[in-house]
């Protein structure tokens, strides 16, 4: 069931983005055609804007839903690893040979004038007014990546004054890291991360995560509380990255001989969010959440377990009984806080379920003879 959850919010996710592609293409197309009608009537060429409009519309409509939807669910993953002009000069390429299939078959289709020619500065306007439409959006999902679902936040200067919020977090940690960066050494252990990084990033956007920070091999994620309770989309981000780690196993295997785990520590409570910074502006969460959550998490190797809760967060996110085990860990006086803290770790029931059949296996398999 989760991750048939995940699959939707991750196909739902997508969809809006194709939508908000294919607004920002309805919105440049109108003032294209705007821009093109004035300028012809400025030369004195008679122009029909409500037909212009029309086309103009049409065109659009039919490339950013055609267009946005190749990107998001075709391209996008194969270019991300790309820096953004590389990228961009592939895109162009393929842009160039879509747009003269499109209007080949365009004028096969419905026939009119023939296709300007290529060399014609008809074709090279029309060419270059796509291409810098979509370079615009990648470099939008982009921008949309690199800050997460606060990206409009920072555009409309939310930021600018703090203001106080409620808030999930989650501290991610990788097992044995110091052991793991002696192994491989400083370069290859930056390559490990960097694939790490890339294969964690796509479950932590599909739950509405947001990526506070990376600190070497630690990456803290944070939810306003609404969106990181919702279908207890918090929780549901760390088995995501498990299973997504565990499907790439066997690549990490043969590239770095070791299959990266994470232990990860959760708490919410109130922040005080703002920007800080002039020359390098830099979001940041004040508050003792975020340590209490950071603590939590270096408790794992002390309990031995993957996942640590505290008890306040686990009372409002009312996790379903058919899809979790929760167990408590009990009081624990945490590093720099007076009081002390209830934690609680987490098991998917599947995962408990395929643990207690092995284990009757292996107890039928070891009866004594004679045993039925």
């Amino acid at each position: 069931m989760p991750q048939a959850v995940d699959t939707i919010g991750r196909a739902a996710l997508r969809g809006r983005r194709v939508l908000g592609i294919v607004a920002g293409w309805t919105l440049a197309g109108m003032l294209a055609a705007v821009v093109e009608a004035a300028v012809l009537h400025e030369r004195g060429v008679p122009v029909d804007l409500p037909g212009e409009l029309g086309r103009h519309l049409l065109h659009a409509l039919i490339g950013g839903l055609v267009g946005g939807s190749i990107y998001i669910f075709v391209l996008r993953d194969r270019l991300r690893h790309l820096p953004y002009l590389p990228a961009v000069a592939i895109m162009s390429v393929l842009v160039l040979f879509a747009f003269a299939g499109l209007r080949a078959g365009w004028h096969a289709l419905l026939g009119g004038a023939p296709p300007a020619p290529w060399n014609s500065l008809t074709f090279l306007g029309h060419y270059l007014y796509w291409t810098l439409l979509m370079a615009a959006t990648m470099l939008a999902v982009r921008l949309s990546d690199q800050y997460g679902g606060s990206a409009f936040n920072y555009l409309i200067g939310r930021y600018d004054r703090p203001y106080q919020e409620l808030r999930i977090f989650m501290f991610l940690d990788m097992r044995s890291s110091t052991t793991i960066a002696e192994k491989l050494g400083h370069v290859r252990y930056f390559e490990l991360l960097n694939e790490v990084y890339a294969d964690i990033t796509d479950p932590i956007v599909y739950t509405g995560g947001e990526v506070y920070q990376y600190v070497g091999d630690e990456v803290s994620v944070s939810w306003p509380l609404r969106r990181g309770l919702k279908d207890h989309r918090c929780i549901r981000c760390f088995f995501g990255i498990q299973q997504k780690l565990s499907e790439r196993a066997e690549h990490y295997r043969q590239r770095f001989g070791l299959v990266p785990q994470f232990k990860a520590g959760f708490h919410y409570g109130e922040v005080t969010t703002g920007e800080v910074g002039l020359v390098k502006k830099e979001r940041i969460f004040s508050g003792d959440v975020v340590n209490t959550a950071a603590r939590i998490q270096n408790s794992c190797n002390t309990y031995g377990v993957e996942i640590l809760l505290s008890k306040d967060l686990l009372d409002v996110l009312r996790l379903p009984g058919h899809l979790y085990q929760a167990r408590p860990i009990g009081e624990i006086a945490l590093r720099g806080k007076r009081e002390e803290v209830s934690l609680w770790t987490l098991t998917p029931l599947a995962v408990t379920t395929a643990r207690r059949t092995a284990a009757a296996e292996g107890h039928r398999g070891h009866a004594p003879l004679g045993a039925p």
